[in-house]
């Protein structure tokens, strides 16, 4: 279980059994024991989606490379997709965004198993790859429907207008 504790409340998620996703969730937990994601952002509400990542926010100081804190850890993106039928990308689930994943990731705001599941995302190099769904909200929905309900800019990429600060993410 980790909680996230960001500048909105506070969202409580259950990892997805480890026997079924070893390597996504062990890599995201060693993400959240070196707060990697502390000081970073729910930054785009693709409308099924709110996605959360290296993005600065209103506490950000100037140039906070927080790219580069990923990469120097050797956690920036998972090694491999990895999947399982039995963990799918059904509302307030968490999974991995890009090939390969992360560090970004998403919480699900609607069923996206056919979107993010085997063979929904076809511009990839393998269209049969899906995005690992690693984890699932327990507690906290209404502060992922508040995100879900915040205003975008113009353009295609529906950044949030005012990114939501991750003040922490801990292993509970």
């Amino acid at each position: 279980t980790a909680q996230v504790h960001d500048d909105v409340g506070k969202i409580i998620i259950e990892l997805a059994p480890v026997d079924e996703l070893p390597h996504v969730v062990y890599w995201f937990l060693e993400q959240v024991s070196r707060k990697l994601y502390d000081g970073c952002s729910f930054h785009r509400n693709a409308g099924h989606v709110v996605q959360g990542g290296p993005a600065p926010n209103f506490l950000s100081g100037p140039n906070p490379q927080l790219h580069k804190r990923f990469k120097d850890s050797g956690f920036y993106s998972i090694l491999f997709q990895e999947y399982s039928d039995k963990f799918p990308h059904v509302k307030y689930t968490l999974g991995y965004a890009g090939r390969p994943g992360g560090p970004d990731f998403y919480i699900s705001v609607q069923d996206n198993s056919k979107v993010h599941g085997p063979g929904g995302q076809t511009s990839y190099e393998d269209p049969t790859e899906a995005d690992p769904c690693f984890a699932k909200v327990v507690e906290g929905f209404e502060v992922v429907d508040r995100m879900h309900q915040s205003p975008v800019k113009p353009g295609g990429y529906k950044h949030m207008e005012k990114n939501v600060a991750i003040l922490s993410m801990r292993i509970l």
